[in-house]
C-alpha cells in the first residue's frame, strides 16, 4: 500500500499558487499532446514544459496517467462549455417565431458533431481519451469519474423533456458509441465518416420519440 507522503496532495487542500502551478502541467500536456502521442509523453518533459520543478509535480500527481486524465479533464471540461454554449445559442434561436423548435435528439447530434470535429482536428486527444480510460492509477480513475459525472449532467440538459428511464441507458448507449468509435479511428479501423454515422446512428435510433417533430 502507498505511504501517505507518496500520495499525491488533495486539490481541496491547495493553495492559489499550487492550483496555478498545477494548472500550468495540466495546460503543458495540452499543448504537447498534439505533437506527442500520449504514450510517449514523459513527465519531465511536461515539467519542462511548465516551468514546474518534476520533484513538484510529483506532488500534485500520482503518475504520468494520473497527470495525463486531469489534464484530459480540462482539455474535455473547456470543449465541453464550449460547445455547451454553441448548442445553447442554436436552441434559443429556434424558439423564436420563425424558427421550429429542436429536439432533443437534434440537440444531442448537434452537441456530438461539434465534439468529434474537436476530435478529428487534435486525433492525439482522441489517443488520449483511450489511453486513460484504461490507466489503472487510482487517482487517474478519479479524475475520469468527475469527467463522466459532469458528462452527465451535460447530457441530462440536452436531453431536457426525455424521461430519466429513456435518458439514462440513452446516455450510455452514446457515450459507449463514441468512446469505441474513438479507439477504433485512432487504431486505423475506423474512417472518421464512419465514426461519425456510427454516431449519428445511435443516437437517433435511441432518441428516435425525441426528435423535432416530437418536440413539434
Amino acid at each position: 500500500m502507498a505511504k501517505e507522503e507518496t500520495l499525491p496532495q488533495p486539490v481541496s487542500t491547495m493553495t492559489a499558487a499550487q492550483l496555478a502551478r498545477r494548472r500550468r502541467l495540466t495546460d503543458a500536456v495540452i499543448e504537447m499532446i498534439d505533437q506527442v502521442p500520449p504514450d510517449q509523453l514523459q513527465m519531465r518533459d511536461v515539467a519542462e514544459r511548465s516551468g514546474v520543478a518534476l520533484g513538484t509535480a510529483y506532488r500534485y500527481f500520482s503518475s504520468k496517467d494520473h497527470l495525463l486524465a486531469a489534464a484530459w479533464a480540462d482539455w474535455q471540461r473547456r470543449l465541453t462549455d464550449r460547445v455547451r454554449g454553441e448548442v445553447s445559442r442554436d436552441h434559443g434561436r429556434s424558439g423564436s417565431a420563425a424558427v421550429p423548435p429542436v429536439g432533443a435528439c437534434t440537440r444531442v447530434v448537434g452537441f456530438l458533431h461539434r465534439e468529434i470535429r474537436a476530435f478529428q482536428r487534435h486525433p492525439n486527444f482522441a489517443r488520449l481519451v483511450t489511453h486513460v480510460e484504461v490507466a489503472s492509477d487510482p487517482f487517474a480513475s478519479e479524475e475520469i469519474a468527475g469527467l463522466a459525472d459532469d458528462n452527465r449532467t451535460v447530457m441530462a440538459a440536452l436531453m431536457s423533456g426525455v424521461p430519466p428511464e429513456v435518458a439514462r441507458p440513452a446516455t450510455i448507449a452514446i457515450n459507449a458509441t463514441l468512446a469505441s468509435g474513438l479507439a477504433s479511428w485512432t487504431a486505423g479501423r475506423l474512417t472518421f465518416p464512419d465514426l461519425v454515422r456510427q454516431l449519428e446512428d445511435v443516437t437517433r435510433l435511441v432518441l428516435r420519440d425525441y426528435d423535432d417533430t416530437a418536440a413539434g
